[in-house]
């Protein structure tokens, strides 16, 4: 009797589930898939990198005499 409250349980859950599915919306999902409105040149790129590897500079100095400083 034990194993028959399960299976009715377990299709009770699954025709739950199944209900769910058909009244959930897809439309509401995040379209990730959108390119930017603009894309960089190639010389907007380089500038870009050239800064944050200035910036990533700048900052290792400044923790290393942040650290020395203790």
């Amino acid at each position: 009797m034990g194993m028959r409250c399960k299976i009715a349980v377990a299709l009770v859950g699954l025709a739950a589930l199944g209900g769910c599915s058909e009244t959930m919306p897809l439309a509401q999902l995040p379209d990730f898939y959108k390119l930017p409105e603009k894309v960089l040149s190639k010389d907007e790129q380089q500038t870009k990198v050239n800064d944050m590897v200035e910036k990533s500079q700048t900052h290792q100095t400044e923790a290393a005499k942040k650290i020395e400083g203790k």
